[in-house]
């Protein structure tokens, strides 16, 4: 396996939800597993901050629950990072090459996000999503949860914080 080769570990050799075929651009099958914080950082830094390295590792990612799209020779191809506090649950750096993206990939690892949180007791779901991506999450569930706001004091990158309940109650 490439993680093997690399010297990365899967955390379960389990998918994450029941594996699901999809069709990217090329014609390839990906699936979705538990992965080690190592496997997401190169996906992160390719979307979410190119050159920025210092960005796409989190203090907290030994606590979290990382999900990998990978095709079939291991290839991760999109990321997404959970962290579950209680009823609370918060995913961060949702990520999917570009090459791979229109083709569900995206949509598949946030409902697999999604349902990781809801078995681990969340009742709700969050992220901070970059400003001009709330569409995306609203077509999906997610409302507003706040006014737009600056992350990051070197960037002027709004985000929204977005909210999506996992359970009736909300």
């Amino acid at each position: 396996m490439l993680f093997l080769r690399l010297g990365l570990r899967l955390v379960s050799a389990r998918p994450a939800c029941r594996p699901r075929r999809y069709s990217t651009p090329a014609g390839l099958t990906a699936l979705i597993n538990r992965v080690a914080p190592e496997a997401t950082v190169g996906v992160r830094e390719a979307v979410l901050w190119p050159g920025r390295p210092d960005m796409c590792r989190l203090a907290e990612d030994a606590q979290g629950l990382h999900l990998a799209a990978t095709l079939g020779d291991d290839q991760v191809i999109g990321v997404v990072s959970l962290f579950v506090d209680g009823a609370a649950a918060r995913f961060r750096k949702f990520a999917v090459l570009e090459a791979h993206r229109g083709a569900g990939v995206g949509s598949r690892l946030l409902q697999a996000a999604e349902a990781e949180a809801a078995s681990a007791g969340a009742a709700h779901i969050d992220c901070d999503a970059r400003a001009e991506m709330a569409a995306y999450y609203e077509k999906r569930g997610y409302a507003a949860a706040g006014p737009p706001f600056a992350k990051y004091a070197d960037s002027e990158q709004l985000y929204a914080t977005m909210r999506k309940p996992l359970d009736d109650d909300e």
